[in-house]
Order: C-alpha cells, then sequence, then structure tokens
C-alpha cells in the first residue's frame, strides 16, 4: 500500500470515530491529541529506564501507529499530503547537508 493511501486511511478512521462519537474535530483537539499521544509513546519507550519493565515491541508499534494516525489527521485539515511533505524535506536536507540518499 502506498504512503497516501495509509495517510488516507488513518484520516478516514478518525472521521468515522469522531462522527460515531459526536465529536467536532479541529486544529485545537487533533494537536492536543496528537501530543497525548506522544507522551504515550515517550512513556513507552522511557518504561525500562524508569525502573517500569522491558520495552515491549508490541505496545511501542501501537503508540507509534498512534501518532501517525493523530499526525495524518491533523495534515487532512490542513490538506497537506505527508508523502509529499516528506519527500520535499527530504531533498532540502539532502542538499543542505550534502547527503547521498537513494529515494
Amino acid at each position: 500500500m502506498e504512503f497516501g493511501e495509509v495517510q488516507k486511511r488513518a484520516v478516514e478512521a478518525v472521521e468515522k470515530i469522531d462522527e460515531k462519537l459526536g465529536v467536532r474535530r479541529d486544529e485545537q483537539l487533533t494537536i492536543s491529541q496528537l501530543v497525548e499521544e506522544l507522551g504515550e509513546l515517550a512513556r513507552a519507550i522511557n518504561s525500562e529506564k524508569l525502573g517500569r519493565g522491558k520495552i515491549e515491541l508490541e505496545k511501542l508499534e501501537d503508540e507509534f501507529a498512534d501518532v501517525f494516525i493523530q499526525l495524518a489527521a491533523l495534515a487532512g485539515i490542513y490538506k497537506i499530503n505527508l508523502e509529499n511533505a516528506v519527500l520535499k524535506k527530504i531533498e532540502i536536507l539532502k542538499e543542505r547537508h550534502g547527503l547521498r540518499l537513494r529515494l
């Protein structure tokens, strides 16, 4: 599946959940949820250092997915194609830092 299709499916999932819950999504709600999910990812990554046990790969995958879904939802609000934006930024970084990357 193409990256753009994944973004589209993530946005659609969030929209359907919002519809089911009667939530009116805006930028503020979405950025708040993104920050919340980033916090959960940080907690999962730091669990071992903080004495909460080993890092669980399945938990990390879940938290990374939650972060992506909220990021996709936020990008969707602004009609930003994440695939294009990331590829464009990589090109800028390549030029700025003299990198040789395969894309």
